[in-house]
This record gives C-alpha cells, structure tokens and sequence, in this order.
C-alpha cells in the first residue's frame, strides 16, 4: 500500500478548527428540527402531527430542486473571493432569521407558518451547507488528512447538539415553563433558548470561517460560468447522468438513502419514545445527551481505524456494534421494564453509551469518503465538480429524511398515539417502539451490507492524486492537452 501518510500536515490546526467551527450553529439548529419541533408544535402549540409529518417532509422535498442547483452554481461561481464562500454569506442572514421566527412563534401559529419557516430555514441550510461541503472536500488531497477535515467537523457537530440539549434546559431553568419530560423540553423557553443561541452563534461562525479559512484555487481546464450558463438546465441533466454513472458514488448513494431514511425515521420519534414507551420522562433529555457524548468521544478513535483499516471497513464495524447494541431494545421494553422498572435506565444507558461510541464513524467516514470519489469524479469528466456531487448526494439524502417523517408521525398518529396525553394504547405504543428502534435496525443493516462494497482503498486513492496531479501539471505546460488521452487512462484506475 502506498504511503499517504505525507499529507498529514497539509492543513494547520488552526485552519482546521476555524473550518470545523461552521459547523456549530447548523447542529445547534439541526438537532431540533429532527426532535424537539414534532412535540413543540405538536404538544405545546397544539397542531395536528400528522400535518406536522405531512409539513416536514413537503419542506424536505423543496430541496429537490434547490440542492442541485446551488451545488452546481458553486462549482460555476468564480469571483475574486472564491467559489463557496458568496453562497455561504447569503445563507447566512437567511438561517438567523428563519431561526427566530421557528423557535420564537407567535402566540397563534398556523400550519402554513409552520410550513413557510420550514422551507425557508431549509433554503438557508442549503446555502450553507453544500458549498461549505464542497469547500471542506478541496481544502485537503489525502486519504487520512480528509479524515481529520472531516472529523474536525464532526467533533464541532456533536459539540452543536451538546448544546442544542443544554439550551432548553437552560431556558426552561431562567424561564416558567411547567411539567417535565417532553412539556418542558418543547417549552417556548426552550425553544426560545435555541433560537437565541442561534442567533448569536451563526454570525459568529462565520466571520471565523471567512476570516481563517481561505478557498483552494480551481483547477486548470475547469469550465467556467460563461461557458455553461447559457445551457444549465441541459448542463444539470448530463451532470445527473455522469454522476450516476460513477460505480463507487452509486454505492454511497444507496447506502445514504438506506441510512437517512433509518435516521429520520428514528429521530422524530425519538423524545416520544422516551417518554411514553420507556416511561423515563426528562431522563430520556439525559440519554440523547448522553448519547452525543459518547459520539464525541468515539470521534478519535474512528478516525484512526478508518486510517488503519479503510473508511467503509471502519463504518462497518462501527455499524455491526451499533445494531447489536440497539437490537436489544425491545428486550428492555417487553421484558425488563414489566419485570423491574428500575432496570430501564441502567439498560437504556448501556445501550446509548455504546451507540453513541459508534454514531460518529459514518458521519467522519462518510464525508471523507465522499471527497476520495469526487477526486475519481475530476478525473474521469474532466471537471470538478465537488459541489454537485455534495448537493445531488443532500439532496437525495433530504428526500429520504422527508419520507421518514412523513413515514413515522403519520403511522403513530394512525395508530392513535398522541403526544399531548399520558396514557395511550398498546397498539399506539408499539407503532411508537416500530418507528424508534425496529424499521430503522432493517434499514441500518442494508446501509451498512451496500457501503462494505465501497471499493476504493487508500492505495487507490493515492494513484487517483497521483493521475490529478499529472494532468494539473500537463495542463500548466499547454493549454492544449489531450482530454481523450486523459479520460482513457481515468478509466484504468
């Protein structure tokens, strides 16, 4: 195998940290749109959750047609302060104004409101989040230096959502807000917390990022925006087409689809479950924050197995521990808890430290992956295109989310469960355990069985730098080269 430990000091510490940082506010945000806004508009506000479902996803949808349009605007941008970095400014004010108006409702809400919130902080999480993307995947060429890139991104992700979980608890401690459990944590002085915290840290972040992080310069040869604007829609059908074309990209592709619908599915249900069926009340706040830092901590240590081993062999172990732990979970509902209630949260915490070990494997790994296959993407078209890859990749991903929300809430709410009540049927409850812990281990598994077929290893990759980099130097020489010659020796590799 190749040494490709050469690259370990291509970006400093302190660039590492200002691009990882971006990172924090969208989790401060993030985390609530998954959990906390089914039960605050739900329970607290008093909209139906089944629209609430039907909302969520019609939002999601939106980003359909926005997520490929941004990527592949990104990679055509060219101004004196880079590609990425005009989209990610506009999405900025975007993300601290949606983030008001959702966690700081007025007294009578609507589900249109709902709905115009939804979409428009969507829209600004797509302004942000694909050309930052692209972005981190350009700032660094090997194998184990994007791991960092990513982990580094990771790590401020889960410090996000530690405090996405501290903030309504903080809130609702300043505030008045009564009850315990799912009442408090969708309170509007949690909520409004939130919304404060994001305000405050969106702007900040990215004066860092801009300020610390400078843009890679596009490489030679790569089409501009004069060449390709006048026939973009056409442009966007064949880059569709090109992307779909590439084997190790569909893999991640399909094991995303499996794995973003499990996620969703389990995450919108996830305080409920809590709640209702583990009868934890606040204490299941204490297991999602338990469960972030378990993922903090595990962060490292992905990172060097996925250097020692490979990336997607690292996700697989990550993914095999993760089931195993999980799959014991209707075991702690149907025969613990009747037998010793006292039992459920030893077990529960068990099961989440060890999950939590293992959640942030894909997310680093996965990412990190997704830069190695836009390297093969450069090579075989002749084009970089980073961030299209990132936003055809989201989008899709969006769409799957969607669909587990509208899968989940509709299906609870079909069986009769209802958030707003403390006592609900068995057959409300099961639907509850379904959604939370059985539908998303089936899923998991497929995800984890298409990503073990990834196929490009760390001395691959290093001959994919190896062809880039010939080329970039080929056409430094004369602007003239040969593209036929160059994607027929892509196609070897």
């Amino acid at each position: 195998m190749p040494d490709n430990k050469g690259a370990a000091h291509e970006i400093s510490v302190g660039r590492l940290l200002a691009y990882g940082q971006m990172v924090l506010p969208l989790a401060v945000v993030g985390l609530p749109l998954a959990i906390y806004i089914p039960p605050f508009y739900g329970g607290t506000l008093g909209l139906d959750l089944a629209m609430i479902g039907a909302i969520l996803m019609l939002a999601r949808l939106s980003d359909v047609v926005t997520d490929p349009i941004i990527g592949r605007l990104s990679d055509l941008t060219r101004t004196r302060w880079g590609r990425r970095r005009p989209w990610v400014l506009a999405g900025l004010p975007i993300m601290v104004v949606s983030a008001y108006l959702l966690f700081l409702p007025p007294d009578d809400v609507s589900l249109t409101y709902l709905l115009v919130c939804i979409v428009t902080i969507y829209f600004g999480f797509t302004l942000i989040v694909i050309p930052y993307g692209a972005w981190g995947a350009e700032l660094v060429t090997g194998y184990e230096e994007r791991n960092r890139v990513t982990g580094s991104r990771e790590v401020f992700l889960l410090l996000g959502i530690l405090l996405a979980l501290l903030a309504p608890i903080i809130g609702t401690q300043i505030g008045d807000s009564e009850g315990g459990g799912i009442n408090q944590a969708a309170s509007r002085d949690a909520m409004g917390a939130l919304g404060l915290l994001t305000i405050i840290l969106v702007p900040i972040s990215g004066l860092l990022l801009f300020a610390f992080v400078s843009e890679p310069p596009p490489l030679k040869g790569a089409r501009s925006k004069a060449e390709t604007a006048v026939t973009f829609r056409k442009e966007t059908v064949r880059q569709v087409r090109l992307v779909l074309k590439n084997g190790p990209f569909r893999i991640i592709l399909l094991s995303s689809i499996c794995g973003a619908l499990a996620a969703s599915v389990n995450a919108s249900v996830a305080i409920m479950f809590y709640e209702h069926v583990a009868d934890l009340g606040e204490v299941g706040l204490l297991l999602i924050f338990v469960l972030f830092v378990a993922a903090l901590i595990g962060a490292p240590f992905w990172i060097k197995l996925g250097n020692r081993i490979g990336k997607h062999k690292a996700i697989g172990v990550a993914g095999i521990i993760n089931m195993a732990a999980f799959g014991s979970v209707p075991i702690i509902i149907y025969v613990i808890k009747p037998y010793d209630l006292s039992w459920v949260l030893p077990a529960m915490l068990v099961i989440t430290v060890v999950r939590g070990f293992t959640a942030a494997a894909s997310n680093i790994l996965g990412m990190s992956i997704l830069a190695d296959v836009a390297d093969l993407d450069t090579l075989k078209s002749g084009e970089q295109r980073t961030g299209f890859l990132f936003s055809f990749l989201g989008m899709v991903r969006k769409v799957f989310e969607a669909a587990g929300v509208g899968i989940a809430l509709p299906l609870v709410a079909w069986f009769g469960f209802n958030p707003a009540i403390d006592t609900n049927s068995p057959e409300a409850l099961f639907a509850l355990l379904a959604m939370y812990c059985l539908l998303p281990l089936v899923l998991w598994l497929a995800s984890l069985a298409i990503i073990w077929q990834y196929p490009i290893t760390p001395a691959r990759q290093a001959r994919l730098r190896t062809a880039l980099e010939k080329r970039e130097a080929r056409r430094a020489q004369s602007a003239a080269s040969d593209p036929v010659s160059e994607n027929a020796s892509a196609s070897s590799l």
